[in-house]
């Protein structure tokens, strides 16, 4: 349904196709039809071809996909799916990531799900991805395990941290495979963002549902406010915002938590005291980062805090532009940020390497900073 409705919205079939044959199939032949389901136009997928790699096992999968001739955001998007389904399925059966044997979801048909969606986010161009909460229908469900509740166990794991909706609907309407899609693809969970409509596209399921039409929608538009770009001379982006209050914490865990936050990629990270409910004291944990790494560190809050769940926030940002330089000084060469303003620049040197610098020195972290910024005023003036 997520392929389907990438093609409804545009995504080109020869672009697909290549994709594809980087991971070795031929003799591609797709099944993209029309179809109406209570009214509702939109579009299948499926697929024929020969050959294909061996895929049955996690280790397997992501060999294939790595030595793949993909862009490296496909790639890079396509293995974080198949991560989060073999970290499922190893918490399910109780066994290393390494030792997961995927079945249904190993199948060449998953594969291709998996991968094409990827190809498709990346052939229309789509920076950001938004998605509603995840949809969980209710009753019995067939797989290679026997007969189980639905959602499935699989489900349920990976959509761990992130906001679900139940209907009164028998059967399955998100799938293992789906749930890691949008898990491994979303910058975040919620209503639709502010933003001017472009492409509509409808993927439909082969089911028909009672009451409902069994169809998965996709709109793909331009973000309202400032966009990448620049913004009178500045730098202009989107980034998220992710924030918990917490109330039950040992504080001095929060010094690790920086640590690792910043390890994985986050802008920025601050901790500011509350008085919460009951009086309580607690702290506000926020987070900076950028779309694509934020399901990474929502995880890392979630397992290494004590919060239940978090909040995540589409924010503009405009940023002066900056570029590093290295200014030579009696206490050795020393890295700073050089912001440009409107009338001119500022320095802004770096501390770590101003305090090692005074330590060895025994001079003080201002004394060096001052010179940085002396030495830095004195290249300007040599044109340097």
């Amino acid at each position: 349904m997520i392929v389907a409705a990438l093609f409804d919205a545009g995504l080109d079939e020869l672009v697909f196709v290549d994709g594809l044959r980087a991971l070795g199939l031929k003799d591609i032949e797709l099944k993209i039809t029309e179809v109406s389901k209570r009214g509702i136009r939109a579009k299948t997928f499926g697929f024929k071809a020969s050959g294909g790699p061996k895929t049955g096992t996690f280790l397997e999968t992501v060999a294939v996909l790595q030595a793949a001739s993909l862009a490296p955001a496909v790639k890079t998007r396509a293995i974080r799916t198949f991560d989060l389904l073999a970290e499922a399925e190893g918490r399910i059966h109780g066994r290393p990531k390494a030792e997961v044997h995927f079945h249904e979801v190993g199948s060449l048909d998953s594969v291709v799900d998996v991968v094409g969606a990827s190809i498709g986010l990346d052939a229309l161009g789509i920076e950001r991805v938004i998605s509603s909460p995840l949809a969980l229908g209710m009753g019995l469900v067939r797989c290679e395990h026997g007969t189980l509740p639905s959602p499935a166990p699989a489900t349920l794991e990976i959509a761990k941290g992130l906001p679900v909706r139940g209907w009164a609907v028998e059967g399955e309407l998100t799938t293992p495979t789906g749930a890691a899609i949008l898990k491994a693809s979303a910058a975040a969970f919620g209503p639709i963002p502010e933003m001017t409509v472009g492409a509509v596209g409808y993927g439909a399921g082969t089911r028909d549902l009672e009451g409902m039409a069994n169809v998965m929608r996709l709109v793909v538009g331009e973000a309202a406010g400032i966009q990448g770009g620049t913004d009178g001379g500045r730098e202009a982006d989107r980034v998220t915002l992710i924030q918990t209050n917490i109330d039950d914490m040992n504080p001095q865990f929060f010094s690790h938590i920086y640590d690792d936050l910043f390890a994985r990629g986050a802008l920025d990270v601050w901790v500011q005291s509350l008085l919460m409910k009951k009086g309580r004291p607690g702290f506000l944990l926020s987070v900076l980062a950028e779309s694509h790494r934020v399901p990474a560190l929502t995880d890392l809050v979630l397992r290494e805090t004590t919060t239940s769940g978090v909040r995540l926030q589409d924010v503009a940002r405009v940023k002066l532009p900056r570029r590093i330089v290295e200014v030579t000084t009696s206490f050795g060469k020393i890295r700073a940020k050089v912001f440009t303003l409107e009338r001119g620049e500022r320095c802004a040197p770096e501390y770590e390497d101003c305090l090692r610098n005074a330590r060895a020195h025994g001079a003080t972290v201002s004394e060096v900073m001052e010179e940085v910024r002396h030495a830095f005023g004195q290249m300007r003036q040599a044109g340097k």
